[in-house]
Parts: structure tokens; C-alpha cells; sequence
């Protein structure tokens, strides 16, 4: 029987999964629409068409995110998402207990959850499973040599989880992990423009509006026009208003970040310092993907700043983890 291996990421926003040989094979929501009843474990739908059926139910069925912060939430449900997504990469076969994981887990997690995500996908049928920090994938997908003592800070900004670390040798150096991501600034644009204007939008919508038109540049402005529902009308209604308008929510939470990151800067010793003055910070994630954002964190923290062109790095990384076990091995080891 073969042996399969995947890298993977079950985040709180999208779970992706790397098949050794064939690359990224699946990117879908982490969601599972489930009977109401929880008891009856009835599945409807996982990933993608999950997230299709998000206000268009009746009672009778509920979305669920298993998956909090990086976290699982919902044991039972995350295990049923995950064997779900499994089914969908090997649809014509029983895997059995040939399926061996590279996990790339964030770095706030304890190491109880770490424990439940390993029994989570142990549940799901996988074999074996091998944690690392995203921040160490993400410097395998990107070309960026870690192995040597030469410290680079590397930041990962999520759906919902921001981490922050030096890494040299391998290893994490220090880190540091709190609750923002791109899906809080998507909730903060609908209820602006909800509050602002009377108009109902999805989080899709947001994200959109948030990459294509939103910037952390102080004058800039784009034309956004968007249709939603309009709650005192009751009706679908289109509107047109500047993207200077969001300015101020992406400035908000973004100053967070900044402010994280030169205060793990302030606690690293003067050659890891010189290391980054040399180097610059790199910045990756679905929350990198924004307009002015390396002008933006350049001013604040007063360092050359690298905005990551490789929107997979993460996955791509446990992919390259799988290629090279030696390595893969003094990671975990060192972690």
C-alpha cells in the first residue's frame, strides 16, 4: 500500500492541503453545515459549498466554523470538515492508515491544543502527524534561508491570528501571537457601511473591497461601488462612496501589528537587531495582501520592509518539508 504525503493547514478562515507530487490540491473554507441537531452528525456540506449555503437555509441546518484562532473548537465537527476534505483528494480509494500530515499549526497554541488538532486528524484517518510553526513553513515556501544563525522576523498575518518571531538555526528564536486577521477587518467593513449607509453586505464582498480598493496610504481614494441589501427599505440597492472612507478601520488594526512588532524588536538582543536592520521584516498572509501596506509599516517601524509575492508560501513550505525529512526532522527537533 502507498504511503501518502500532505502538508497542511486547517486555519480558522481556509484549510489547504499539499499532496507530495501534485502540489496544492484543495483550498476551501473551513466550514461544515451540519442538521441542526447536532446528535444526527447529518453532514450537508464542507468547504466550499458550505459557505454557499451561509443565509440561505431555514432552521434546519446550520454553518459551522470548527476551527477558532487556530484552534479546533468543535472536535467532532472539525474531524467530520476534515475527512470530508480527504474524500475529496483520494475520491476513488480507502486511504486507510497510509496518510502521513505536516501540520503547520500557529504559534499561540498551547500544547493541549496542539495535542487536539494531532487527535483531530488522527480521528480523520491520517497516520502521522508532524507540527511546525507557519512562520518556519512560510520561510521554506519563500526561499528565505533559516538555517544558518542569520536571524530573519518573520510576520504572518490570518484570518484571525497574527503571528510575530525571530528565526535562526531553524528554530524560533522568540515569538509572540495575538487575535487580528483580515476576517476582523471584513467584519468592521460591513458593519461601517451597514452603519454608515443602511446597506447589508457579505464578508465576501468586504474582502473584496478590502484588497481591491482599501489602502493604508493616507490620500488615497477610489471609487467603490457596491450593491447590498437595504435594511430600511427592504430592498437590493447599489451605492458608490470613496475608499478614503475605510481608511481609518485599516490604520486601527494595522497600528496594532506595528506596535507588536517593534515591541518584540525591543526585546531582541543587538545582533538579532542588526540582523533585521540588514535583512528588513517579512510579511506574509492573506492580511499582507493591501495596498501602501510595506510604506505603511516601513514609517512605523523604521525597517525595510518585505511584503511576500507568493500568496502560498505557507503550504508551498510543507511541501518543501516533505521533499527534505532531514530537515524536517532538526525543525520539529528544534521546535
Amino acid at each position: 500500500m502507498s504511503t501518502y504525503y500532505l502538508g497542511m493547514k486547517i486555519g480558522s478562515t481556509n484549510t489547504s492541503i499539499y499532496k507530495s507530487g501534485n502540489g496544492l490540491v484543495l483550498r476551501e473554507p473551513s466550514l461544515i453545515a451540519m442538521a441542526s441537531n447536532l446528535k444526527i452528525k447529518d453532514v450537508k456540506a464542507i468547504g466550499n459549498d458550505a459557505k454557499q449555503l451561509i443565509g440561505k437555509t431555514n432552521d434546519s441546518i446550520s454553518v459551522f466554523s470548527p476551527i477558532s484562532q487556530g484552534a479546533v473548537q468543535y472536535q467532532d465537527l472539525a474531524v467530520l470538515m476534515l475527512k470530508g476534505f480527504l474524500k475529496k483528494i483520494f475520491p476513488t480509494r480507502t486511504f486507510g492508515n497510509n496518510i502521513k500530515v505536516v501540520l503547520s499549526v500557529s504559534l499561540g497554541l498551547s500544547p493541549a491544543e496542539k495535542k487536539q488538532l494531532e487527535v483531530t486528524c488522527f480521528k480523520a484517518g491520517i497516520a502521522d502527524v508532524y507540527i511546525v510553526p507557519d512562520v518556519i513553513s512560510y520561510c521554506y515556501g519563500s526561499g528565505i534561508d533559516i538555517q544558518s544563525d542569520e536571524t530573519r522576523l518573520i510576520v504572518s498575518i490570518g484570518g484571525d491570528t497574527t503571528n510575530i518571531a525571530t528565526v535562526a538555526n531553524n528554530s524560533i528564536i522568540n515569538g509572540y501571537s495575538f487575535s487580528f486577521g483580515g476576517a476582523i477587518i471584513n467584519l468592521a467593513i460591513t458593519k461601517y457601511i451597514e452603519e454608515t449607509y443602511n446597506i447589508k453586505i457579505s464578508l465576501d464582498q468586504a474582502e473584496r473591497i478590502k484588497i481591491e480598493y482599501c489602502s493604508l496610504l493616507e490620500n488615497y481614494s477610489d471609487s467603490i461601488e457596491i450593491s447590498g441589501f437595504n435594511k430600511k427599505e427592504q430592498k437590493t440597492e447599489k451605492i458608490t462612496f470613496s475608499s478614503s472612507e475605510l481608511h481609518h478601520i485599516l490604520k486601527h488594526y494595522y497600528e496594532k501589528i506595528a506596535d507588536a512588532i517593534v515591541s518584540v524588536i525591543k526585546s531582541c538582543e543587538p545582533e538579532v537587531v542588526a540582523d533585521i536592520e540588514k535583512n528588513g521584516i517579512d510579511i506574509y498572509g492573506g492580511g499582507s495582501i493591501i495596498i501602501g501596506l510595506d510604506k505603511f509599516m516601513t514609517e512605523r517601524t523604521h525597517f525595510k520592509i518585505n511584503v511576500s509575492d507568493t500568496p502560498k508560501a505557507n503550504i508551498l513550505g510543507l511541501g518543501e518539508l516533505i521533499k527534505y525529512p532531514q530537515i524536517l526532522k532538526r525543525v520539529i527537533k528544534n521546535n
